[in-house]
């Protein structure tokens, strides 16, 4: 199996498990572990597009660390504002 059909398998069995978020959601698992496990995924996603779909493993210098960088920090600022507590 060449490696972009691995990739492109594993994209689809990643979205898989994010939609079966909302199954687990009904399940009664926790809203902050669903939080959790859709942003583990979905930066799971984003490496393997940013390093092998959008070739930056290929790259030298900024524009490796930049994107993955740009990439951590939304998804880390999802995570912090879905657990702010309304006053």
């Amino acid at each position: 199996m060449k490696g972009a059909t691995f990739l492109w398998l594993l994209l689809l069995a990643l979205t898989a498990l994010t939609m079966q978020s909302a199954a687990l959601a009904a399940a009664g698992l926790s809203a902050g572990m669903l939080v959790m496990l859709v942003l583990v995924v979905t930066l799971a996603k984003g490496y393997i597009v940013i390093d092998h779909f959008m070739a930056l493993h290929q790259v030298n210098g900024a524009w490796r660390w930049i994107v993955p960088g740009w990439l951590l920090l939304v998804l880390g600022l999802i995570g912090y504002a879905f657990n702010l507590n309304p006053t």
